[in-house]
C-alpha cells in the first residue's frame, strides 16, 4: 500500500551552476503534475513530464526546479554606434543648456540597448546530472510515500479489526433479540385470542417479524466485504478507490443492520462501527 503523501528536495552543484530538485505530492482521484522550472530548460519539460509519469501513478505531484549561482561568467557585448549616438544626443543637450563640465560616459553605458549579456547555455553533462538528480528525487519521494503507506495500512487495519470485533457482538446480541421478539410476538397474540392460537396464522406473523428484523444476511456481506478489503490491501498498484468502494459497501450494510434490529443496544455499537468506517473511507482517499 502506498500513500500519495510524499517530499523530496535535493541540492547539488555541476561544473556550470548549482541547483535545487524539490518534489511535493498529495493526494488526488487522478495524477496531476505541476512543473515549475526555469525558462533554460522550458525545452525540457516534455521530458520532465515523462519522468514524473514513470514514477508516480496517482496523485498531485509538483517539481520545482531552481538553477542559480552560475559559475561560467557570462560575457558582455556592447553596441558602440548606439554608444556614439546617445552621447552625440546628451552633449547636444548639455550645450543647449550650458551645463559645465564634460559629460559622464557612466549613465550612456546604463541605457536600454547598450550592453547585453550573452544567454547562459546548459552543456549535456550538466541537463544529464540534472534529470538524473530528478530520478533521484522521485525515488526519494517513492519511498516516503511508502512508509506513509505502511502506517496507514496499519491505521486501517485496526479499524477493521475493530469493526469485525463489533459485528461479532451484533450478531451474538442479534440472536436474543429475535428470541425476545418472537416471544413478545406469541405472548401479546395469546393475550388478544384469549389462549386460541391459530398456528398457522402465528407462525405466518412470526415469518414476517423474523424477515423485518433478521440481519443475518448483512452480517455475511459485511464479513466478505472485510474478506476483501483485506485481500486487496495486500496487492500493488492503484488499490485505493477499490479500497473507498468497499468502504461504502460496509457502511452500506452497517446502516442497514442498524435500521432493522430496532435495538438501542446494537445502535451504539453501529455509531462506533461508522466511525471507524469513516476513519478508513478518509485514509483510502489518500492512498494511491
Amino acid at each position: 500500500m502506498e500513500s500519495m503523501t510524499g517530499y523530496a528536495f535535493i541540492e547539488k552543484n555541476n561544473e556550470q551552476f548549482s541547483y535545487s530538485v524539490e518534489i511535493k505530492s498529495l493526494n488526488s482521484k487522478y495524477l496531476e503534475t505541476y512543473i515549475n522550472i526555469p525558462r533554460i530548460i522550458r525545452n525540457e519539460e516534455n521530458g520532465i513530464q515523462q519522468v514524473l509519469k514513470g514514477y508516480f501513478e496517482r496523485g498531485k505531484v509538483e517539481l520545482n526546479v531552481d538553477i542559480y549561482d552560475w559559475t561560467v561568467s557570462k560575457q558582455i557585448s556592447l553596441n558602440a554606434e548606439l554608444i556614439k549616438k546617445y552621447y552625440r544626443e546628451l552633449e547636444a543637450i548639455r550645450k543647449s543648456l550650458k551645463i559645465e563640465g564634460r559629460l559622464d560616459l557612466d549613465p550612456v553605458l546604463r541605457l536600454e540597448g547598450v550592453s547585453q549579456r550573452e544567454r547562459s547555455i546548459i552543456s549535456g553533462k550538466s541537463l544529464k546530472e540534472l534529470f538524473k538528480t530528478l530520478e533521484e528525487a522521485c525515488k526519494k519521494t517513492l519511498q516516503m510515500r511508502k512508509r506513509e503507506g505502511t502506517a496507514t495500512r496499519t491505521d486501517i487495519m485496526n479499524s477493521l479489526a475493530e469493526i469485525s470485533r463489533s459485528a461479532d457482538i451484533i450478531k451474538t446480541k442479534s440472536r436474543g433479540i429475535s428470541e425476545n421478539k418472537v416471544r413478545e410476538l406469541r405472548e401479546r397474540v395469546e393475550r388478544i385470542s384469549q389462549g386460541k392460537i391459530d398456528e398457522s396464522r402465528l407462525y405466518s406473523e412470526i415469518a414476517i417479524l423474523a424477515d423485518k428484523i433478521d440481519i443475518n444476511e448483512e452480517l455475511v456481506r459485511l464479513g466478505d466485504h472485510i474478506a476483501k478489503f483485506k485481500s486487496i490491501a495486500k496487492e500493488n498498484g492503484q488499490v485505493g478507490r477499490k479500497l473507498d468502494f468497499l468502504a461504502q459497501e460496509m457502511f452500506r450494510e452497517i446502516n442497514t443492520i442498524s435500521s432493522k434490529s430496532n435495538s438501542s443496544e446494537i445502535s451504539h455499537i453501529v455509531v462506533d462501527v461508522k466511525n471507524n468506517i469513516d476513519k478508513i473511507r478518509e485514509q483510502c482517499r489518500n492512498v494511491v
